[in-house]
């Protein structure tokens, strides 16, 4: 088998770990993209893509060391730039989210990245309606990645949740920190796949 690897080149790793991928066998894609890794050491997309695939498995720590070395080598990728401030956000650290997402200011409020990374730190801020309108244009403008525009609906969805029953239980409110707690619980269930 190994052999076999060898011959293959690295754009035709890259096609077999992404066909892999999509076909659900992130185990295959992972030795795949580590094969094309070991061939093509800086290849920044190769490394986001393994990243991305670790933090889809739970292995959220592996998943920012390699994202964060694909920007490294490639600080313009924006796809890994903002999948490294969404784990940074679904860990809690909204600083490190912000400071990694600074460079998607430029993109402006055509880009579905920008207007992602907004809606998320609005939802960081309790700020739900700005973030369910921001979420919503960005799924407008995303027209190549179905999976992300998923991910952002589902967060939509427990916004939106989260707005109704706090109408429902306006009455008692509770001025000891608990709206921190519940935005990050709206995230970190974003990150485990919770949120049905």
């Amino acid at each position: 088998m190994m052999e076999h690897i060898n011959r293959l080149e690295p754009d035709e790793l890259m096609h077999l770990a992404l066909h892999a991928s999509n076909n659900n066998h992130p185990d295959e894609a992972i030795s795949l993209l580590k094969d094309l890794i070991n061939k093509t050491p800086y290849n920044a997309e190769a490394l986001y893509l393994l990243g991305a695939l670790h933090a889809e498995i739970g292995m959220y720590d592996r998943a920012k060391e390699e994202i964060s070395k694909a920007l490294e080598y490639e600080p313009n990728l924006v796809p890994a730039r903002f999948q490294l401030g969404l784990l940074h956000l679904t860990s809690g650290n909204v600083d490190l989210a912000e400071k990694t997402w600074s460079d998607l200011e430029e993109l402006g409020e055509k880009d579905c990245f920008f207007l992602f990374k907004r809606g998320l730190l609005s939802l960081a801020q309790d700020r739900f309606d700005s973030c369910i309108e921001d979420l919503s244009r960005g799924i407008a403008l995303n027209s190549f990645n179905e999976p992300l525009n998923k991910d952002m609906s589902r967060i939509i969805e427990a916004a939106e949740k989260t707005i109704n029953e706090q109408s429902v239980t306006q009455d008692v409110t509770d001025d000891s920190g608990d709206s921190t707690n519940n935005r990050f619980s709206l995230l970190s269930a974003y990150r485990r796949n919770d949120i049905e």
